[in-house]
C-alpha cells in the first residue's frame, strides 16, 4: 500500500529576510510619522498650559487690581551689590495664581507672608501639570532637591552669593520680567530687583500688615502696559539646557523666590531667545525663554492669546515684545 506524507513548504531563509527587511522598512516610515504627531501634540498640550497660566494671571489682576508681582525682593544695599536686606524667599507668582487654575486646595496650605523654605515639603514638591511642558517630562519628572547654590557672575554683571536651594516643585514656564534696560552692572538700578522690571510680571518690594499675605508696593496694572496688551508678553517657556531638567540653577523650584531664574525671564540685546536645549545663550541662559520645540518657542500675551515665536525672532523685536511700555512698533509673522 502506497501512503501519502503530509510535508507542509517552511519558509526559506531568503525568503524570512525578505519579510524581516519589508516590516523593517515599514516600521521605519512610520516612526517619523509618530514622533511628528507626538511632536505636535506636546506643542499643543504646551499652548493649552501657557493659555491657563495666562487667563490665570488674568483673573487675578481683575481680582487684586494689578498683575502678581515675580516675587518680593527688596533692592540691595551696602558694599556688596547681590546682599539683599531683606525678602527674596518668598513664594513666587506661580503660588498666588494656583487659585484661579483650579488649584484652590494647594493654594490654601500656602502662607506667602512666610518664606518658600518654612513650608512642609509635602506642599512645595506639588506638582502642578499645567506648568509642565510635555516635550520636556511629566508630573513623575518634576521636582528638584535641595542643594547649595554656588556663587556666580554672570557675562551681564550680576552675581550671586552661595546659599542654600531648598527643593520643591519645578517647571517649564516663567513670567516676563522685560529686557535689561535698566541694567545689569550690580547697581540697586539693575532689571531683577524690586520694581525695576519693564515687563508684566516684575520682582516688587514688599510689605507686611497684620498676619495677611505679603503685600507688594511696585504693582503693575493693565494700564500700565501701554504697548497693548495684545503686543506685550506676559509668559513663556523658559530655557532649561538639555541634562539640566530638575537642577538648580538652570530648573530651580519655581515656587522659590531666592533666586530671579527660577520663575522668571528676560529678552532682547544681550539675551536672546534660545535656539534649542543645547543652546548656552551667550552664557546667558538662567535669563533667557527657550523651549525643546523644533524651531519655535510658545508664548502667552497680556491679553490671554498664546502663540509661537520663531527662534530667529531678532532681539530687537524680541525686547520690543518684553517691555510693557517702550512705544516701539511689533511686527510678528
Amino acid at each position: 500500500m502506497h501512503t501519502a506524507s503530509n510535508h507542509q513548504r517552511g519558509f526559506t531563509l531568503i525568503e524570512l529576510l525578505v519579510v524581516i527587511a519589508i516590516v523593517s522598512t515599514l516600521i521605519a516610515l512610520q516612526v517619523p510619522a509618530v514622533q511628528r504627531v507626538r511632536a505636535a501634540a506636546a506643542a499643543t498640550q504646551c499652548q493649552n498650559n501657557l493659555k491657563q497660566i495666562a487667563l490665570g494671571t488674568i483673573h487675578f489682576h481683575d481680582a487684586f487690581g494689578s498683575y502678581p508681582p515675580a516675587r518680593i525682593v527688596e533692592r540691595p544695599t551696602g558694599e556688596d551689590p547681590s546682599f539683599l536686606k531683606s525678602g527674596g524667599e518668598h513664594p513666587t507668582w506661580l503660588v498666588r495664581i494656583l487659585p484661579f487654575i483650579e488649584q484652590e486646595a494647594a493654594y490654601r496650605q500656602w502662607d506667602c507672608s512666610q518664606p518658600f523654605q518654612d513650608h512642609p515639603i509635602v506642599l512645595r514638591d506639588h506638582v502642578v501639570a499645567t506648568y509642565l511642558c510635555p516635550s520636556r517630562r511629566d508630573l513623575a519628572d518634576a521636582t528638584c532637591p535641595s542643594a547649595l547654590g554656588g556663587a556666580m557672575k554672570l557675562p551681564c554683571g550680576c552675581t550671586y552669593q552661595a546659599k542654600p536651594v531648598y527643593g520643591g516643585a519645578t517647571g517649564d514656564y516663567a513670567g516676563n520680567h522685560g529686557d535689561l534696560s535698566p541694567g545689569s552692572s550690580g547697581l540697586p538700578t539693575d532689571f531683577q530687583w524690586g520694581g525695576n522690571g519693564t515687563g508684566v510680571i516684575i520682582s516688587s518690594r514688599g510689605f507686611q500688615i497684620a498676619n495677611e499675605p505679603i503685600r507688594w508696593y511696585d504693582k503693575v496694572r493693565l494700564a500700565h502696559v501701554t504697548d497693548g496688551a495684545s503686543n506685550t508678553f506676559l509668559a513663556g517657556e523658559m530655557h532649561v539646557p538639555m541634562g539640566k531638567i530638575n537642577q538648580s540653577p538652570d530648573n530651580g523650584p519655581i515656587y522659590d523666590g531666592s533666586r530671579f531664574y527660577h520663575m522668571s525671564r528676560v529678552g532682547g540685546p544681550g539675551v536672546p531667545l534660545a535656539q534649542g536645549p543645547e543652546d548656552n545663550v551667550l552664557g546667558m541662559g538662567l535669563f533667557a525663554f527657550g523651549s525643546w520645540h523644533l524651531g519655535i518657542c510658545h508664548f502667552a500675551f497680556a491679553d490671554g492669546h498664546v502663540q509661537p515665536v520663531r527662534n530667529q525672532i531678532s532681539t530687537t523685536m524680541l525686547e520690543r515684545l518684553c517691555h510693557r511700555s517702550d512705544g516701539q512698533p511689533v511686527e510678528l509673522p
